[in-house]
């Protein structure tokens, strides 16, 4: 099972009042108000299904928070006890960060963080208690859940600016001492006949339109170490949008899966299988069942409320930003009221696409914006989503 951006709060750090619903109300169509739920919901998932191998591949708290970690570590701890092994590593988001925060009444208050050494206490039972090797540049770790299966989880996040900044670094690397570990475990891989697969948070190429900041620094260099290292597939995370890519690096193809945040619906998890004698691969991205859940342990009523706020938060992300730049530009566009509604319907209605990893559908509001002058940035985004495809599934040989 792999998950990305979880973004989880812990329940203890918020009392649902007037400051947390509105910062959850506008944290980019995340649905924040119910993490912790979502994060339970795929924890029972897990627990039903028993794969051998739980990864999430950073992003897992909200802004780093500690007690958001460890909320997160105990629920992993139940995989574990039903003998699932759990293996993580960090977003841009979870260490050092300096925006951690608490939220009571109308008010914000700041909240304890963690550190790298922390991080990697609060997962030791859950990841680096598994480590067979660690990259001495980073936070990054070998697994090798099977003989022929192994898993080098790497540490892309830079986080050793962010007091000075006073935020988390969106973008990220890797050292060139941790691409050279990993040229080292890939000739090991090769010798013994195994598969080696990178996990990282950020992306080792460019997916969608969104990749500003979310594909990794130098990415030639690094899918180039990755090709030699024999490896044809990497799972990463960072961008929220479900979205498989594939290229050919030194005449071989190389396939990155970009996992859907889970914190934004459809919360998506995927299922990777790996014939052990052949190394082909199959991969499946699965929408959570959360309504489900919720219905099962609260109420039916529970369940409708969370469908609608749900749908509403990230609807509402994409038609507000166009709404902005539509009104602003209204004039000079000669643009009614009316239309400028039906337009931000389509950028929500795009918006949703995007992150679900399927085409948008052509709505009356998809088709206005057919008609708008060809060469702004917003009508480009939002044709383009009419040609998302091949995102949920994908098969290859992985050895």
């Amino acid at each position: 099972m792999v998950i990305s951006d979880d973004h989880v709060i812990a329940p203890s750090l918020h009392d649902n009042g007037t400051a947390f619903k509105n910062y959850a109300a506008n944290d980019a169509g995340a649905d924040l108000k119910y993490s912790a739920t979502i994060f339970k919901a795929l924890i029972a998932r897990a627990l039903h299904t028993k794969p051998d191998v739980v990864i999430i591949s950073g992003d897992i708290t909200n802004n780093g928070e500690k007690a958001s970690h460890e909320f997160v570590a105990k629920q992993l701890k139940r995989l574990s006890a039903a003998h699932i092994r759990v293996y993580v590593v960090p977003g841009n988001h979870d260490i050092n960060n300096p925006i951690a925060r608490s939220f009571k009444g109308k008010h914000q208050y700041e909240a304890d963080s963690v550190s790298p050494e922390q991080f990697k206490q609060i997962y030791q039972q859950t990841g680096y208690g598994q480590a067979v090797k660690t990259d001495s540049n980073s936070l990054g770790y070998l697994v090798k859940p099977s003989k022929k299966t192994w898993f080098v989880m790497l540490n892309s996040a830079i986080y050793r600016s962010n007091y000075r900044q006073g935020s988390s670094t969106v973008a990220g690397g890797l050292t060139d001492g941790t691409l050279n570990w990993v040229a080292k475990l890939g000739k090991e891989a090769h010798q013994q006949g195994a598969t080696l697969i990178p996990v990282l948070h950020h992306n080792t190429m460019d997916h969608t339109m969104i990749h500003q900041d979310y594909t990794i620094g130098y990415a030639d260099q690094v899918r180039d170490v990755f090709s030699k290292a024999d490896v044809k597939l990497s799972l990463t995370g960072h961008i929220h949008a479900q979205n498989i890519k594939s290229m050919r690096v030194n005449g071989q193809s190389l396939t990155d899966i970009a996992s859907g945040a889970l914190i934004i619906s459809p919360h998506y998890y995927g299922t990777l299988k790996i014939n052990q004698s052949s190394g082909h691969a199959t991969y499946h991205a699965t929408p959570l069942n959360v309504a489900d859940y919720i219905k099962q342990h609260q109420s039916t009523q529970a369940a409708r409320a969370y469908q609608k706020y749900d749908h509403d938060v990230l609807y509402a992300a994409g038609y507000n930003a166009a709404l902005g730049q539509l009104y602003e530009t209204r004039d000079e566009n000669h643009l009614s009221t009316k239309q400028v509604q039906q337009l931000a319907a389509g950028m929500g209605e795009a918006n949703i696409a995007m992150f679900r990893g399927t085409p948008v559908e052509d709505s009356a509001a998809i088709k206005a914006w057919k008609k708008q002058p060809k060469g702004t940035s917003l009508r480009a985004f939002i044709l383009a989503t009419q040609n998302l495809k091949n995102n949920l599934a994908w098969s290859g040989d992985v050895r």
